[in-house]
C-alpha cells in the first residue's frame, strides 16, 4: 500500500494551486474591472468637455441677450431722440465693455440705422435684416450668418477666415409700449469660437479633445475646416449623429475612430438656436492609459506570481512542523472525552494523529454555533420584518398627508408648508442673494361647463392630464399643488425677479393651451402670479395678492397671465 504524501506536500501543491488559481482570476477580474474604469473614465472626460462647452456657450450667449435688453430699457434711449450724443456715448461704451460685440447700434422703427459704433452702417437700411424684423415684437437671438453689408467694413481678420456673426436685437419702446426702435448687436462668430476653444484647451497635454458644434440641421458650424469640406458636399459626419443625443466610439469622415459624447445647447435664450456641441477624442490616445495599464498587470501577475509560489512553500513548511505538537495537546484534552469514529484512512500522516483528537471538540462547538447562528438569524429576520412594516407605514400617511389623491400633486397641506419655508429662507438668505420666490394661482377656464357637459369622472381625468402638464413644464425645484376644486398652485423659489416668474406662468399657460385633453379637447388657464415682499408678515399677503391676479385675468377675458405687486394691490 503507498504511503500517503507528507502533509507539507499537500499543502504546498493544495494551496500553490489554490493561490495561483485565485491570483489569475481575480487579476483578471480586477484587470478587467480598471481597464474598463479607465475607458469609463476617457469617456467621462469626452462628455465633461461636451457639457462644459455647451454650458459656458449658454451662459454666455443668455448673458449677451440680457445685456442687450437692459440696453434696450436704458434712459438714454426710451427717454431721448435715437440720434442724440448720449445714445451714441452709450453705444459705445457698451462696446467697450464687451469687445465680443463687432457692431452695435440703432434704427428708428422703419429700419434706418441712427447711431452706430465706429459709424458702421449709418443711414443705412436694415429694414430687411431678419434680427430688425424679428426685434420690432421681441428679443431676439439669430443664428450664424455672414452679415455681408458688416462684413464688408470689417477688417480682414487673422487667416482670411470668412467673418461670420451672431446676431441680439431687441426692441425699444416708451412707457406706453410704442415702438421707439431696435437696437442690435453683431457679435463675432470667433468669439464663440474663442469659448470652444478655450474649454478644449483646458485638458490635460496630450489628451487631444476638440468640440464640433453642429446646428439643428446637422451643418458643421465649427471647426471652419469641417464646415467648408461639409459645404463641399464631403460627408464629415457619421449618421449616428444625426439621430439625437449619442455616446461612444464613432467613425468620423477621416476614417478615424473618435470617443464621441454630445450635449445640447439649452441657452434658453428667447429664440433657441438648436446647436449640438460633439467632444471628441481619437480612440488610439484615449486608450493608450488603458495599454499602459493592461502591460503593467501583466508584468505585476507575473511577479506576485513568483512571490506567492515561495510563500507557498514556506507556509507549508511552517504548518506541519507544529502538527505534531498539536496532536499531543488535543490528545491530553480527549483523554476526559468520548471518542467518535473516524475514517480509517486519512488523507495524510500527520492528520490522521490530529483528527483523532480535534475532531469530537470541533463537533461540539459546531454545533453549539450552529444553534446560536440560528437563534440569531431568527432574531434578525424577526427585526427586519418589523422596521420594513414600521417604514412601510410611515411612508403611506406621509403620502396620504402631503398628496392630493386625484392628481398626485401637493395638496393644500403640504404647500402652506413649501409657502412658509420659502418665506423664512427669503428673510434669512433672500436679501444677501437677490433671490425671491413667488406664486402662481392656475384655475382652469369654464371648468363648470367640462363637469356638465362630460361628467364629473371626466373632469377628474382632466384635472390629473393637467397636472401632468404642469410637471413637465415647472423646474425640478418648483413645487406644483392642487390648491382646490379646479385650481392649482406653484410654488416658485429661487426667482431672480418678477420676469421670471412671468415667463414660467406664460410657458404653463401656452403649453395648456396645445394640449389636447382627451374627451375634451382644447383648454385654457388664467394664472395669477405674485412675488413674496419683505413686508409680508406671512404667507397670507402672497396668497392675496396672487388669487387678486387670478381674479382679474379672469376678468380680463381668460387665458392670461397677470401680475400683482405689493405696489398694484396697494
Amino acid at each position: 500500500m503507498r504511503r500517503p504524501l507528507s502533509l507539507r506536500s499537500q499543502l504546498s501543491l493544495v494551496l500553490g494551486g489554490l493561490s495561483l488559481a485565485i491570483l489569475a482570476l481575480v487579476g483578471g477580474y480586477l484587470g478587467k474591472l480598471a481597464t474598463d474604469e479607465l475607458y469609463t473614465t476617457q469617456q467621462a472626460a469626452v462628455r465633461a468637455t461636451a457639457q462644459s462647452a455647451a454650458e459656458l456657450l449658454a451662459t454666455q450667449l443668455r448673458d449677451r441677450e440680457r445685456e442687450i435688453m437692459l440696453l434696450s430699457g436704458a434712459p438714454q434711449l426710451v427717454e431721448g431722440p435715437l440720434d442724440a450724443g448720449r445714445v451714441r456715448h452709450a453705444l459705445e461704451r457698451r462696446a467697450e465693455l464687451h469687445d465680443e460685440f463687432a457692431w452695435v447700434g440703432v434704427a428708428d422703427p422703419d429700419g434706418k440705422v441712427l447711431q452706430a459704433t465706429g459709424g458702421m452702417l449709418t443711414g443705412r437700411s436694415v429694414a430687411q435684416r431678419g434680427w430688425f424684423i424679428a426685434a420690432r415684437e421681441r428679443v431676439y437671438v439669430g443664428d450664424v450668418n455672414d452679415s455681408q453689408p458688416l462684413a464688408a467694413l470689417m477688417p480682414a481678420s487673422p487667416g482670411n477666415e470668412r467673418a461670420r456673426f451672431i446676431d441680439f436685437a431687441a426692441p425699444i419702446r416708451d412707457a406706453e409700449g410704442r415702438l421707439l426702435g431696435v437696437v442690435g448687436a453683431q457679435a463675432h462668430w470667433r468669439w464663440i469660437t474663442g469659448l470652444v476653444e478655450g474649454v478644449t484647451q483646458r485638458q490635460k497635454p496630450g489628451g487631444g479633445v476638440d468640440a464640433l458644434i453642429i446646428d439643428r440641421e446637422g451643418r458643421v458650424l465649427y471647426p471652419e475646416a469641417m464646415a467648408t469640406a461639409q459645404a463641399g458636399g464631403e460627408s464629415v459626419l457619421p449618421r449616428a449623429l444625426a439621430n439625437g443625443r449619442f455616446e461612444g466610439a464613432l467613425r468620423f469622415g477621416d476614417g478615424r475612430d473618435y470617443l464621441t459624447s454630445e450635449a445640447p445647447l439649452l441657452a434658453r435664450t428667447n429664440a433657441e438656436l438648436g446647436w449640438r456641441i460633439v467632444a471628441r477624442q481619437p480612440v488610439e490616445l484615449a486608450m493608450r492609459p488603458v495599454h499602459a495599464l493592461r502591460r503593467e498587470l501583466v508584468l505585476l501577475g507575473a511577479l506576485a506570481a513568483a512571490v506567492l509560489t515561495l510563500a507557498t512553500l514556506l507556509l507549508a513548511r511552517r504548518i506541519s512542523r507544529p502538527v505534531e505538537q498539536l496532536a499531543r495537546i488535543a490528545e491530553r484534552v480527549e483523554a476526559e472525552r468520548r471518542i467518535p469514529d473516524f475514517p480509517a484512512r486519512p488523507a495524510s500522516l500527520e492528520l490522521a494523529r490530529l483528527s483523532d483528537s480535534m475532531r469530537s471538540m470541533a463537533q461540539s462547538l459546531l454545533e453549539t454555533e450552529q444553534a446560536l447562528q440560528r437563534t440569531n438569524a431568527t432574531l434578525e429576520a424577526q427585526v427586519r420584518e418589523r422596521t420594513a412594516e414600521l417604514q412601510a407605514a410611515n411612508a403611506a400617511l406621509e403620502h396620504l398627508a402631503t398628496r392630493d389623491p386625484l392628481t398626485g400633486l401637493h395638496n393644500r397641506r403640504s404647500l402652506d408648508a413649501r409657502l412658509a419655508e420659502a418665506l423664512a429662507l427669503d428673510r434669512r438668505y433672500g436679501a444677501a442673494k437677490g433671490r425671491v420666490h413667488g406664486l402662481l394661482l392656475v384655475d382652469v377656464d369654464h371648468f363648470k361647463q367640462v363637469n356638465d357637459v362630460h361628467g364629473h369622472p371626466t373632469g377628474d381625468a382632466v384635472l390629473r392630464q393637467l397636472a401632468q402638464v404642469l410637471l413637465r413644464t415647472v423646474r425640478t425645484n418648483d413645487v406644483p399643488a392642487r390648491f382646490g376644486g379646479e385650481e392649482f398652485a406653484v410654488l416658485l423659489p429661487e426667482l431672480g425677479g418678477p420676469l421670471e416668474a412671468v415667463l414660467t406662468a406664460e410657458k404653463i399657460r401656452a403649453m395648456v393651451e396645445a394640449e389636447n385633453f382627451s374627451g375634451v379637447g382644447r383648454l385654457t388657464v388664467s394664472i395669477g402670479v405674485s412675488l413674496a415682499a419683505p413686508e409680508d408678515a406671512d404667507v397670507r399677503p402672497l396668497i392675496t395678492r396672487a388669487d387678486a391676479a387670478l381674479y382679474e385675468a379672469k376678468r380680463g377675458g381668460r387665458n392670461a397671465v397677470v401680475l400683482k405687486t405689493v405696489e398694484a394691490v396697494a
